[in-house]
């Protein structure tokens, strides 16, 4: 889509994006495309859209056969999406943010479904553990995010944050492709990147936990990150305040407890945990 064939669809609307809600538009529908592709979207989907603006990646989801719930906070989008869409039974759009549903409403129809979107930047890390951690939990994520955030969550031991652990622990997670500023109207300051992640299963979280519940994990995982340029022997104190115990738990782990949080995997935090939970 040209910037002027987007503007002939904002304009009768009086449709401005708005930078407070992060509106960068997208136009590049070879973007689209591949974001399709990796959702791996097919006909009979159900499809959860956030934040769809004027509807550039609805249009080729409903194309492709799926059938959509779009979640829509702006007012005059909404008429936009209604005026494009709304005649078409497999489209349903909900007002608000996506933030005040709860994801069983997301999916009333009481299947699976996939979330596929390009999402407003301030929300990211909301929206990723909303969806990695409440009940139901989309199939699959397929979303454009800042490529800064991008390389946080597909960081490698060495320079993890704990988003990264948190999603790593949920997900299998891919980068699908690096999209330039220039791919939006108007341009956003920085680069983004769609990525993908595949949602582990029940049966393979309940392994990877074992014996532990995942607020402990988490929460330990919190406190590790809250002060990363200490050592993980010191920061831990604030959920072990036995020095012993934490040693212990370090050599049984076979970790260094000089470590920092970033230098510690997704395995190396569930060993660490798991010895420090007698």
């Amino acid at each position: 889509m040209t910037p002027a064939e987007l503007r002939d669809l904002l304009v009768p609307h009086g449709i401005r994006p708005v930078h407070e809600r992060g509106q960068h538009f997208l136009l590049d529908e070879t973007v689209v495309e591949k974001m399709i592709e990796a959702a791996a979207i097919k006909k009979g989907d159900h499809v959860l859209e956030i934040g769809p603006g004027p509807g550039i990646l609805t249009e080729k989801v409903l194309a492709a056969g799926a059938l959509v719930t779009a979640v829509e906070l702006d007012l005059k989008l909404r008429s936009l999406l209604v005026e494009r869409f709304g005649q078409n039974k497999d489209f349903t759009l909900l007002e608000g943010s996506v933030l005040d549903f709860t994801n069983a409403a997301l999916a009333a129809h009481g299947k699976s479904y996939k979330l596929v979107a390009n999402l407003p930047y301030g929300i990211t890390s909301d929206v990723l553990k909303k969806f990695l951690l409440e009940s139901p939990r989309p199939e699959t994520i397929t979303i454009m995010i800042q490529r800064e955030v991008a390389d946080r969550v597909l960081a490698k031991k060495g320079d993890m944050s704990s988003l990264a652990v948190m999603v790593q622990a949920y997900a299998e997670v891919s980068r699908v492709v690096n999209v330039s500023s220039k791919a939006f109207l108007p341009p956003p300051k920085v680069d983004s990147a769609v990525i993908h992640m595949k949602r582990k299963s029940d049966a393979e979280m309940t392994k990877f936990f074992g014996r532990l519940s995942p607020q402990r994990y988490f929460t330990v995982v919190r406190a590790g990150f809250a002060e990363r340029r200490k050592q993980l022997k010191n920061t831990l104190r604030s959920v072990e305040n036995d020095e012993n115990k934490l040693k212990q738990a370090f050599l049984k782990a076979g970790l260094n407890s000089a470590s920092r949080p970033e230098e510690l995997s997704v395995i190396d935090w569930l060993a660490l945990i798991d010895a420090l939970t007698l």
